[in-house]
């Protein structure tokens, strides 16, 4: 079902920074006008929340309820059997069991309060091993509008698995940036993963900072294509949504002979690695999970 925090994202002081085709549908159901640039209050936030919920106890068949739920994506449920209990994973389950207070800018901490005040048939159980933000959930619900904000060319470049990830400290907050500037720190990212004579791709994470004008985008493109060479399929993976734009930009004006992958709504770190599957042709959306070393300590 299309129910999750990231359909609505907002800054603190409550501008709303990003709004997905569901979200929009969703606050238009529960009579409430979001857009980006707009501001949103807790009152518009927990209308949009509640509505969300009533639909998801909806396709449970909680309370009597019959109808197919408007926010339901695939076919409904048919195992209607007796429910023992209910647990949750994700970003939102963090709230559910208190385990997060903190507002990550979206509805998650309202869609916790209004589960936790709903009857489910069931009690809610906590499972020690919850997933946290789910990657999924992370990505897919900032590309599955359009895939307007990714950009996968050719459809055939996925899925790639074990990418390593690199991610270079580069300063994007100046005014104009320096393509030069731009490849050297990008080698120097490569050279800490001792990667510069890899035999495969590698994916590039980017948090991308200030305005994304042609010239700003084009010094960047150029100074990355420069570092990472043109051997391998080129992987963009963005944390906040640019990530079709790079990737349009680094396929028509650099006119790279190679496959390019551009995705955004992750945050990876270095010593990473990525696998990012085919694209969900009924979501729009490329599942990704992201493998993390943790190194103990002796």
């Amino acid at each position: 079902m299309d129910v999750g925090a990231r359909l609505v994202a907002f800054q603190a002081d409550g501008i709303v920074t990003r709004v997905e085709e569901v979200g929009r549908r969703a606050a238009a159901a529960a009579g409430v006008h979001v857009e980006p640039g707009f501001r949103i209050g807790e009152e518009e936030l927990r209308s949009i929340a509640a509505y969300m919920v009533d639909e998801l106890l909806k396709e449970l068949r909680i309370g009597g309820a019959t109808q197919r739920s408007d926010l339901l994506r695939t076919e409904p449920l048919r195992n209607r059997r007796d429910v023992a209990a209910i647990t949750f994973s994700g970003g939102v389950s963090e709230f559910i069991y208190g385990r997060a207070a903190a507002s990550f800018g979206d509805l998650g901490f309202y869609l916790a309060e209004e589960i936790r005040a709903r009857d489910f048939g069931a009690p809610i159980a906590c499972c020690n091993g919850g997933i946290r933000a789910t990657v999924i959930g992370a990505s897919q619900y900032t590309i599955q509008v359009s895939g307007s904000t990714i950009l996968v060319s050719p459809l055939e470049a996925v899925p790639v698995r074990n990418v390593p990830v690199i991610a270079p400290r580069f300063k994007l907050d100046l005014a104009d940036l320096d393509t030069n500037a731009v490849a050297a720190v990008a080698r120097e990212a490569l050279r800490r993963a001792d990667l510069l004579d890899r035999d495969g791709p590698v994916a590039v994470a980017v948090h991308w900072q200030g305005s994304a004008t042609f010239r700003r985008i084009d010094a960047f493109c150029r100074g990355l294509v420069d570092a990472v060479g043109l051997s391998q399929p080129l992987i963009l993976v963005f944390d906040s949504d640019i990530g079709g734009l790079v990737g349009l930009h680094i396929r028509d004006e650099l006119d790279l002979q190679v496959p390019v992958i551009s995705i955004d709504g992750v945050e990876l770190r270095e010593f990473d690695y990525i696998d990012i599957g085919e694209l969900l042709p009924a979501a729009g959306a490329v599942p990704v999970v992201i493998k993390s070393l943790v190194f103990g300590a002796r």
